[in-house]
């Protein structure tokens, strides 16, 4: 019964012309759902509690994949997705019901002064 659930949530959930979108997971080709965006971070105080005015700006975001297709996702995994490369930051869910792994990512952070 659990392999028939996990089939069909499989189906709907990554098949590419519903939910699913192709991206490139260690030079390999797989379906995945993809949340991106870009997020801007207030850097920590520095050093003698001195306020700083550095923004980070990065891309960020989560794609969720089949765990058949992605086995073991760890730290530094690459995944290229409409044109740019992200990085895998680490796991953010396992969905053992579904047969899905959610990893959270990063992609172009970089710096810059607020005044």
């Amino acid at each position: 019964m659990n392999q028939y659930i996990k089939q069909v949530i499989q189906n709907a959930t990554f098949d590419t012309a519903l939910l699913a979108e192709t991206i490139s997971y260690n030079d390999m080709e797989i379906s995945a759902i993809v949340e991106v965006g870009e997020n801007e971070l207030q850097k920590s105080p520095g050093g003698f509690n001195r306020r700083g005015n550095t923004v980070v700006v990065s891309g960020s975001g989560y794609f969720t994949v089949k765990t058949e297709d992605v086995p073991n996702p760890k730290r530094g995994d690459v995944i290229i997705y409409d044109s740019k490369k992200y990085y895998v930051a680490g796991i953010e869910l396992i969905d053992s019901l579904g047969g899905s792994v959610t990893v959270k990512v990063t992609c172009d952070e970089r710096g810059y002064l607020n005044r």
